[in-house]
């Protein structure tokens, strides 16, 4: 299990790829962080990025499946990346089993 994170630029629609995804069983649920803001510097300059962030619960080995949808709605620029879950309670691990689609 996995909290898979996208970052999406301001102008794309987030709550569109989390119906997508729930909808086709990739993802147990979602949260959709607005006005994320991220800094770093650039050139000696620093630069500020407000972003959609979108933390998602899913299973590992449907990480490459929801990461090709995102790629393609969105491009291969868009920043993805996941953390394991290392340790739940029983209610939060059947949640994802049984919302997610069977591998």
């Amino acid at each position: 299990m996995i909290n898979m994170i996208v970052y999406l630029k301001k102008q794309h629609n987030p709550i569109e790829l989390v119906e997508q995804l729930l909808r086709e069983n990739l993802i147990a649920s979602a949260t959709i962080d607005e006005n994320n803001t991220s800094y770093e510097v650039n050139n000696g300059v620093l630069d500020q990025q407000v972003n959609y962030v979108i933390t998602m619960q899913t299973k590992a080995l449907l990480f490459n499946e929801i990461a090709k949808i995102v790629e393609a709605k969105f491009g291969q620029e868009t920043p993805i990346n996941s953390v394991p879950i290392v340790s739940s309670n029983k209610t939060f691990e059947e949640t994802i089993k049984s919302k997610t689609k069977k591998i």
